[in-house]
Parts: structure tokens; sequence; C-alpha cells
């Protein structure tokens, strides 16, 4: 037997498993010895059998070394045990049991071999137990009954051993499975570590990246009850704290200008989770200052197609709205400006511009009298009836009065306007103010004022527009100023011409025509004279007094054209008439005049500035068209009063219409138009020619 262990330990590859197993024959020798010795030898065996034992159980846990097959190897060990205590229970006497010792060897077996190794060595184990009871004479009286003995010691060797050996199956395949699963969580932990390590760097990068932007990166959930996420430019743009929007999401919108927040947030809700979502609008920050906002937004849904949260950007848009109202507001004064002559239309379109300025909501334009320095309000927008009857005159002391003759401008913020309502606008409430002179090459012209009732100052970029402004309204003073001056001019030349007419017409009415008056009264007391006493001069005093009376008709006829007595006396419809009468008694042509039943009046002005238009135009239809028919008609429609004065002549042609734009009829009857505030036409072509006047019917008809 010795020499089989030693055979088996020298097939061995693991040399702490060789060492096992060469140590199983001297344990044997060991217990042959125990055996041989007086006393309690059964006692000195169990304990030699144990160690076997022992040894064989180190000997399976090397079993992953072996050169050989481990089943084999610890098989074969295995019944080497068996046959030890096989033996021991031989050399043992009566009364001594050794069964439990061959379960544990078939146990071991079967744990450590498997299921073949185990059933081997319990059938082997039976027979011996089987041959140990029949050599120390335990031979019982019938065979039938040790057969049974030896095939019921056996099953329950097999069935032990199988239970062993699925044990130590299960048991290995679930440290495998652990060790894999081990294995597994450690490879998963590392790939933790790893992207939790990709996750705090990308945290960082977004972190560095919201942080260090200008535009706000907002996340909400598509309700808009709660605020994931808003990067520090929500405090750079809205100047609130970032905690203010997180406890009250609402806040987002309450902050939007009331102009903007219904269309914002019918937009937020019914656009934002269609990925259309993209605004413009106004935000109010707390000390009253608005800001322009970009705002667009796009839905993050999940796998199954619902929307998560919204993500969106707003972009502080407010330089680029400045200099987009700058450029605006320098269109729209250019075009209010050169589309009126009235100084004071002007001005008010000009403070209506500026309104449009960032935080700008009320103004005035002052003109200063140049002989006495005084300030005057010409227009204002947006002031206190109070107020505006307060600020009204600024004597030539005044601050704002030397402000303008020196040219400096002011922008004064909140806390920088005088509390006393005598002096810049004082007194009165106003958050921000700017005074800027309005100058035209080095002459001031006035004062150009404009306030803010929420904005603590006036924003550079205003102050640019504002001064833009001030330039553009010198220019258009000036301009406007020389208009006036020349319009004046005209309009006194044009009285003196209408004065010196009158008293032509009067001094021929009242001088010529009375002379010739008498002159005729004269030859026709001739002509009697000489009639009653056949004379032949009698026939050349009656041709004298003909000649005479056609004189005396003419001169009234030119009286009646210089100074028209029915128009100041009657109006405008008998002058008009009178107008038609003469041109039928004068020349070989049809005029008729017609007028509405509403019989149109007008001021006295006004009636002599349409009857001048249609005087001329009547004499140049006489001059000019041939024609054969000629009509004046005066009407009165949708509050207009409309003269025309038409022809069936053979009209005129395009560079003849050009030519006579620059004829001093047409020009004069263009400015008398303008003087009226009417507008005239010019229509001419094959068919004749229409002269058209329109005007709004005056306010206070004569």
């Amino acid at each position: 037997m010795s020499f089989l262990f030693t055979l088996a330990s020298g097939n061995l590859r693991s040399k702490d498993a060789g060492k096992e197993l060469a140590a199983l024959p001297a344990c044997v020798d060991d217990m042959q010895k125990d055996a041989e010795m007086p006393g309690q030898p059964a006692k000195a065996l169990t304990a030699g059998a144990g160690l076997m034992l022992a040894r064989l159980a180190r000997l399976g846990n090397q079993r992953q070394v072996f050169g050989l097959s481990p089943e084999v190897v610890v098989t074969a060990a295995g019944l080497a045990s068996v046959a030890v205590i096989g033996w021991a229970n031989l050399k043992l006497g009566r009364g001594l049991n050794l069964e439990v010792l061959y379960l544990l060897a078939c146990g071991l077996v079967g744990w450590i071999a498997g299921a073949r190794g185990a059933v081997f060595c319990a059938l082997v184990s039976g027979g011996l137990a089987c041959l140990a009871e029949t050599a120390q004479g335990q031979v019982l009286a019938a065979t039938w009954v040790l057969f049974c003995n030896a095939l019921l010691r056996t099953v329950g060797f097999v069935g032990i051993s199988w239970l062993s050996a699925e044990a130590g199956t299960l048991t290995r395949e679930l440290d495998e499975t652990a060790t894999r699963r081990a294995a597994r969580l450690q490879r998963e932990v590392e790939q933790h570590g790893e992207t939790t390590e990709l996750l705090r760097e990308e945290t960082q990068l977004f972190r560095m990246l919201t942080e260090n932007i200008a535009d706000v990166l907002w996340v909400t959930d598509p309700s808009k009850s709660r605020v994931d996420y808003v990067s520090p430019g929500f405090e750079r743009v809205w100047g609130e704290a970032r905690e203010t929007l997180y406890a009250a999401p609402g806040a987002w919108f309450e902050s939007i200008h009331c102009e903007d927040r219904e269309r914002v947030r019918g937009a937020a809700f019914s656009r934002q989770l269609t990925a259309q979502y993209d605004e413009e609008y106004r935000v109010v920050r707390p000390d009253g200052s608005l800001r322009w906002v970009h705002d667009r937004a796009f839905p993050v849904k999940n796998e199954a197609g619902a929307v998560e949260c919204i993500v969106g950007i707003a972009e502080d848009i407010t330089e680029r709205k400045r200099t987009e109202q700058l450029l605006q507001a320098e269109r729209d004064m250019g075009m209010a400006l050169s589309s009126t002559s009235e100084l004071g239309q002007a001005l008010q379109r000009v403070l209506e511009t500026a309104a449009q300025l960032e935080g700008i909501e009320c103004g005035a334009v002052y003109l200063l009298d140049p002989e006495s320095g005084e300030l005057r309000l010409k227009a204002h927008l947006g002031l206190s009836g109070a107020f505006v009857e307060r600020v009204a005159h600024y004597p030539a002391g005044a601050t704002e009065a030397r402000l303008a003759s020196a040219g400096r401008g002011l922008f004064l913020a909140r806390d920088q306007i005088p509390r006393s309502p005598k002096e810049l606008w004082g007194g009165e409430g106003f958050r921000a103010l700017a005074l800027v002179p309005i100058q035209r090459a080095g002459t001031a012209l006035g004062l150009l004022n404009l306030a803010s009732w929420r904005q603590d100052e006036i924003a550079p970029g205003a102050r640019v527009g504002i001064e833009m402004i001030a330039s553009q309204v010198a220019g258009a003073v000036a301009r406007i100023q020389a208009e006036e001056s020349l319009r004046r001019i005209q309009r006194q030349i044009l009285e003196i011409s209408d004065r010196e007419q009158a008293r032509i017409g009067q001094d021929i009415h009242d001088g010529l025509c009375q002379q010739l008056i008498g002159a005729a009264l004269g030859a026709n007391s001739l002509a009697q004279a000489l009639s009653r006493e056949p004379r032949p001069e009698a026939a050349m005093a009656r041709k004298i007094c003909g000649l005479l009376d056609e004189s005396i008709t003419e001169s009234r006829r030119v009286c009646r054209g210089l100074y028209p007595v029915r128009l100041s006396t009657q109006g405008l419809v008998p002058a008009l008439d009178d107008l038609a009468g003469t041109v039928n008694e004068r020349h070989p042509i049809r005029c008729v005049f017609e007028a509405d039943d509403q019989s149109p009046r007008c001021d006295l002005t006004t009636a002599i500035h349409l009857y001048r238009i249609a005087q001329e135009a009547v004499n140049n239809a006489l001059k000019h068209s041939g024609a054969r028919h000629l009509g004046i008609r005066l009407t009165m429609a949708e509050g207009s009063l409309t003269l025309v004065v038409k022809d069936d002549g053979k009209g005129m042609s395009r560079p003849a219409v050009s030519n006579a734009g620059s004829g001093m009829g047409l020009h004069i009857m263009e400015y008398r138009t303008r003087l009226i505030g009417g507008v005239l036409q010019l229509e001419t072509g094959p068919g004749g020619t229409v002269v058209s006047c329109r005007l709004p019917q005056p306010a206070h008809p004569a």
C-alpha cells in the first residue's frame, strides 16, 4: 500500500499535493504501530484514520494544480483511504464501527471528484465493511440477513456519496458563478469609475461653458411648473438671482414686458413642444431698464417619444435692437421732416419718433427767440396739462435758455435731477432726463427735452439716438423756418398785389370811369344839339358818344377784373358767375358756371384765392386752347371744396406742360393753392385741359 501511495505521488506535478499524498503511507504506518500497541487500539486507529482523511481533504483543495486529471487523482486517493480504513477495521476487534469514516471518505471523494468516483468508493467501502464484519465473526443466522445488511449499507454509502457529489458540484458552480459575477461587477465598477470620470469632465466642461457664455441656457418641464436648470447668464440679463426663478418659475413670464407677455406665453405652450418656438421680446429688469431677448427652444424626448423636458437658449439682443431702433428712428425722422412744411406738425412727429427709443416716454421741443433769447414750447408729448403750463416758457436767464445758447447738452440720472420745480423739469418725478441743444451751423435754434418715468438713466445707445434726432431737428427747423419766411414774403407780395389791383380798380372806377361818364354826358348833349340843327357834325358826335359808352363799359369790366366787388359783398359763387358772364360778353366762346345746390361758402381770403385761380385758368384757356366751350364748376363733396375749370380745346403736349410749370401764371396758381391748404391738379390731352383745385371745407365759412 505504501508503494501505491509513493507511485501516485510521483505522478503529481504539484509539490504541495505530492507532499500530502506521500504523507499518506506514513499515516498508515502510524496506524499499524498504534494497532499493535496495547491499551486503546481503536481510539488510536480512529485518530489515524481522521488524520488521513484530513490530508485527503487538503489534497482535494490542491486539485487545480495536478498534472493528471483531478477526478482520477482524488478517486485514487479516496480508494486508498477506504483501503486504509478497511485494513484498520480488520485489525480492530469486535464492537468498533468505522462506517462513519467510510462515509466521510466517500463524501469527500464525491464532493471533490464527482459522482462516479464517489459511487466507486462507496461500492468498495460497502464491500470492505461487509468483509470486516464477516472476518470479525459476526455471522448472522441467515445468509440473506447478511446480504441485506451489506446491500443497505452499500446503498446508504452510494446515496450519501451521490448527494455529496451533487452538493460539491452545486457548490463549485455557485463558486464559479459568484466568481464570474464578482469579476463582472469588478469590470462594471471599473467602467462606472471611467464613466463617472468622463461625466465629471463633461459636467465640468458644461459648467465652464454655461458660466462663461453671455446667453442664457434653460431647462424646464413641459408644463412650465418647474425650472430644472438656468445658467448664470440669467442674472446678467434679467437682473435677478437664479434662486428666484427656481423658487417661482412663473417669474420668467412676469418679467416680460406687458405688451409682449401674452404673445410669448401662448407661443411657449403651443410651439415649444413642436420645436417651432422662436420669439423676440422685452424683459423689464427690477431697476426698470429694458432688455431685448431672442428666445429659442426645442423638446427633448425619451425612447417612448414622450417629451421629457424643454431646453432653450435666450440671447441678449439689446444692442442689436438699439441699433435697429436708431436706424428706424433716423428713417422715420427723415421721412417725417421731409414730408411736411408745417413746423408744429414736424416737431410733434419728432417727439413721436423719439418716444420709440429705449426708456423714452415723454418730451418737449423748445424754440429759441433770436431777439429776446427766450425759450418757448412748440410741441410736447406725454406731459400733464399742469406741467406743460408751468414749463411752457423760459426767460433768457433761465438754465434751460443758457444751455440752449451755449450748445451744451445734459444727461441727468435720477439722483442728479433737481427737486425744485423751477429748474430743469424738477419736481415732476422723472427718473432720467436729457436736455440736448438744437443747433445749426453754430447758431442756437432751441432745446430738445426728453425724459423717462421708468429708467434711472438714459442708456448710452439712446443718447446717440437723441443727439442724432437733435441734429436732424436742427436742419429741419432751419429749413422750415426758411420756407415759412419765403412763404410769408410771397404771401405779402400776393397781398400787396391784390391790394394794388383793388386800388387800381377802385381808382379806375372812381376816377376814370366817372370822367368817361361825364364826357359821355357832354357828348350826348352835344349830339342832341347838333341833331336839332341839321349840321353835318351831328353824325360824328353820335359816333363819339358810342365810343365813350364802350369805353365806360370796358372800364367797368376792367374794374370788376381787378376788384370783383361781388366777391367781397356776396361771396364766391356770384363772383364766379360774373366771371363767366364777362367771358361770354367779351369773347366768342360759351362759358358756363355751375355750382351745387349746397351753395358752398368759404372765408374771404380763400374766396379771393379761388377766384384768382379760376381767373388765371380762364385767361390761359382763352389765350392758348382755341376752345369753343369753357366750364367753371364749384362743388362740395365728402367734406372738400373743389373748383374745376375745363375747356374743350387742343390741350397741351408734355413739353408744353413741363414749360407751363415754369410759367408765372401756373406758379402763382400753385402757390395760392398751398396758401389755402389745397391741392392743384393739371390734366391735359387732345380733348382739352382740366384745372382743378381741391381743399378741405374751411371751418369758418363766410
